[in-house]
């Protein structure tokens, strides 16, 4: 009945517009329009999906991320219209383009769901659970571990990143800088991920705790918010599905009073001084989620379909499964395909001088436009579905379980990245913490008896 009411206001909306209207506010057709198609959505996830509404459920979780994204996205627009008011991009269309491609996900997820109905039951595996002094142990040690890389990786930057320079132009420069120090910093993410575990299965201690907070201080000591947002996200996930289920209004507080706190680190971090001339809204705004404002900049520009790329940024989806050396046995130049990374190209286009994410949807749309973009979409959509069929039959103990919400969690921060940050972000956490299943585990069967 709510969205039958929704509708009806659009409808009501759209008959008394006038010509003044559209005058002052061109794209309202289609702001209208993508609130109507986030009414359909509303009802595929109520009805289609179903309950339990978690933030652990990942078609629950990137339907909410594809909307959040929508609402601050446009703030960002309007944001960067009050410093730069010549600039002008389709925002509304931007907002359209999201809102059909996340009901094509949704729809996907529906019919996948439905087609399960006529499969057998899966008969129940062996599982491999934690061992959790073996695991406190091994998160000790990469905390030591990654503690001395990020000191060996400053001391040969020069400087710290994150207080000084400017880490938004600089950081693709940091691993070659670093070496072998900067990978091994790296792994203070994997040591949040473990905390995160120990936390689900109420194994976390302060020390646990402590440990798990400095560790995301040294991967956010270079800039990028997202090594830090990841573990961050992960760990959340993981104990709503596992400890106990996140109040949703508490999400929405947390939120709020973190969502400031991302947007100043952003805009301190990028150093921009213009910025400044904005009240306190405005640059709370302009300091989140750019990728919205840039996607709609990219569906102008490749949207006559002339300049598609035909699959050419896919590529740098494939390569960060091996190692350079691996593929350099073959004959693959691993550089030289990550430069023609989505990224790179919009880079290009838009005469930046670092990469530029406009999301899986949009890397889809600049490949191969509207129909590349649902079809990518609805093949999104499985993924999220068949992911959603696994992280229902977990708990703390079971090792697979930190690997699924990691997937989950790197699936739904896609919407504003780019595909091949989902496969780098698999393989740059998921091989460590394949080493540390390794170590710090031990064979179970369904009853939870040790297996020899």
């Amino acid at each position: 009945m709510g969205v039958l009411l929704w509708w009806l206001g659009l409808g009501v909306f759209a008959a008394l517009a006038t010509p003044q209207l559209a005058q002052r506010w061109p794209g309202w057709p289609w702001a209208v329009a993508s609130a109507a198609v986030w009414g359909f959505n509303l009802i595929l996830l109520v009805y289609g999906i179903g309950p339990p509404f978690r933030v652990s459920r990942p078609p629950f979780l990137a339907a909410s991320f594809a909307l959040l994204m929508t609402a601050i996205g446009s703030g960002n627009y309007w944001a960067t219209l009050q410093l730069y008011p010549a600039y002008r991009v389709d925002i509304e269309y931007a907002a359209w383009f999201v809102a059909v491609c996340t009901a094509a996900t949704l729809a996907a997820v529906v019919g996948m769901q439905w087609l399960r109905q006529f499969r057998s039951a899966p008969v129940t595996p062996r599982r491999l659970h934690w061992d959790w002094s073996r695991l406190s142990a091994v998160t000790y040690l990469l905390f030591l571990v990654s503690a001395v890389g990020t000191v060996a990786t400053v001391v040969r930057i020069g400087y710290v990143p994150i207080l000084a320079g400017d880490p938004t132009s600089a950081r693709v420069e940091f691993p070659v800088i670093g070496g072998i120090w900067y990978r091994l910093s790296m792994l203070g993410g994997v040591v949040a991920l473990l905390v995160g575990v120990h936390a689900a299965a109420r194994r976390a201690t302060l020390f646990h705790y402590m440990i798990g907070l400095l560790s995301l201080g040294l991967v956010g000591v270079y800039g990028p918010r997202f090594f830090v947002a990841l573990p961050l996200g992960v760990s959340l996930i993981l104990w709503d599905r596992t400890r106990s289920p996140l109040p949703l209004g508490r999400v929405v507080l947390l939120l709020i009073f973190t969502a400031p706190v991302v947007a100043i680190v952003g805009l301190w971090r990028a150093r921009d001084q213009n910025a400044m001339l904005l009240g306190s809204l405005g640059l709370l705004l302009y300091g989140a989620l750019g990728e919205f404002r840039d996607l709609a900049w990219a569906l102008g520009y490749y949207g006559f379909g002339d300049r598609l790329l035909h699959g050419g940024t896919f590529g740098s989806v494939v390569v960060p499964l091996l190692p350079t050396p691996v593929w350099q046995v073959v004959g693959i130049d691993k550089a030289g395909i990550y430069a023609h990374s989505s990224a790179s190209a919009l880079a290009d286009a838009m005469g930046q001088t670092t990469g530029q994410r406009i999301g899986v949807y949009g890397e889809f749309f600049i490949n191969f436009g509207w129909t590349g973009a649902l079809l990518g979409a609805a093949l999104y959509g499985v993924l999220l579905a068949y992911l959603d069929s696994l992280v229902r039959d977990i708990d703390a103990r079971h090792v697979r379980g930190i690997f699924l919400m990691l997937t989950a969690a790197t699936a739904v921060f896609a919407l504003i990245g780019q595909l091949d940050m989902f496969t780098s972000t698999l393989t740059g956490f998921g091989y460590p913490l394949g080493l540390v299943a390794l170590i710090a585990s031990r064979r179970r069967n369904a009853t939870g008896i040790p297996q020899a």
